[in-house]
């Protein structure tokens, strides 16, 4: 990857967690005693997890974003992309395109530029102004080969649903 690429990508990411965290923290603040900025902020990981693990194993998709911060915080790369990928699987195009990122750098998974770019294609679709950005930035690198695949995989799963 160029360096070029990586700075903006390295951007792209603090920028996107960080819009992603407020408006999660937020909406999440109003149903707990515990603000999880704060907690956050100030290491609590376990007060956090008591919180809003419970939410995020029910389903809600707002939980499962916040638990992949939370992961991904510890550094736990690989729990952060299982959460994510709950959240991208019910529609989150946040979710989805956090997840692209993960495939995009290799953190907690494997490094896949087909599956980034149909799951930033995925969350483009939604109206997710970054990742349309990012998706197109990244198709640049991209062989003929790799983009048709990855445009048949967007294909296979806007219309089934992501898997």
């Amino acid at each position: 990857m160029h360096y070029y690429n990586m700075i903006v990508l390295r951007h792209f990411k603090i920028l996107i967690l960080s819009h992603v965290f407020f408006w999660v923290a937020h909406t999440l603040a109003s149903a707990a005693d515990l603000d999880p900025w704060e907690a956050l902020q100030g290491g609590d990981y376990a007060g956090v997890q008591e919180v809003w693990l419970p939410r995020a194993e029910r389903g809600e998709i707002e939980a499962q974003i916040f638990m992949g911060h939370v992961e991904t915080m510890r550094n736990m790369h690989s729990e952060a992309a299982r959460w994510y990928r709950l959240a991208a699987i019910k529609g989150s195009s946040v979710a989805q395109a956090l997840l692209a990122n993960q495939y995009l750098s290799g953190s907690g998974v494997d490094s896949d530029l087909v599956r980034a770019y149909a799951l930033y294609d995925l969350a483009a679709s939604k109206g997710h102004q970054n990742a349309t950005r990012a998706r197109d930035l990244i198709a640049r690198q991209m062989s003929e080969e790799q983009l048709g695949q990855a445009l048949d995989l967007s294909a296979n799963w806007k219309r089934d649903g992501l898997d």
